[in-house]
């Protein structure tokens, strides 16, 4: 498969296929949300305000499905620290250093995904939960999106 094949994919499923990234990542089941997200800005191409739009879709999305792991870590702690316990504890460490800031900091970087259960053990309000990683997702989700878009100017400028 080519990737002129992968984007006329991305094309024909359209932005449901773009959410379903986003829940999928937000969940923090292993996936490569970043080159999904950066596949779906090339190609398709938003305007500034579709982009805006778009991104506070996804965030949303994103920012509900990590209420899976925040209920998981909510109900199994003691499950959850014995099979985790490394990757917890620098989830942890971030958590502890920047509080409840770190849910927005930590969701860009891979510490994000884990940080979800971290805050569900240290139950956090969900309001809270809900309101920070909104604040942490929003910006990577244009971000992405808008450097897909422009990777594809580039390409334009290069043929």
């Amino acid at each position: 498969m080519n990737i002129e094949s992968i984007l006329t994919f991305l094309k024909e499923i359209g932005s449901a296929g773009l959410f379903l990234a986003m829940f999928i990542e937000g969940s923090s089941l292993p996936f490569p949300g970043v080159l999904v997200v950066l596949s779906y800005g090339y190609a398709m191409n938003p305007s500034m305000t579709q982009l805006i739009y778009i991104s506070i879709i996804m965030s949303i999305i994103y920012t509900l499905a990590s209420f899976i792991p925040y209920m998981v870590g909510s109900k199994s702690e003691q499950v959850i620290r014995k099979k985790f316990e490394r990757r917890l504890c620098k989830a942890q460490t971030w958590f502890m250093h920047y509080g409840m800031w770190s849910i927005s900091l930590s969701r860009p970087f891979s510490v994000g995904n884990y940080i979800s259960y971290v805050a569900g053990m240290s139950k956090v309000p969900k309001v809270k939960y809900f309101m920070y990683t909104f604040l942490g997702i929003l910006p990577w989700s244009f971000v992405t999106l808008l450097l897909g878009s422009e990777i594809r100017w580039i390409f334009k400028g290069m043929g």
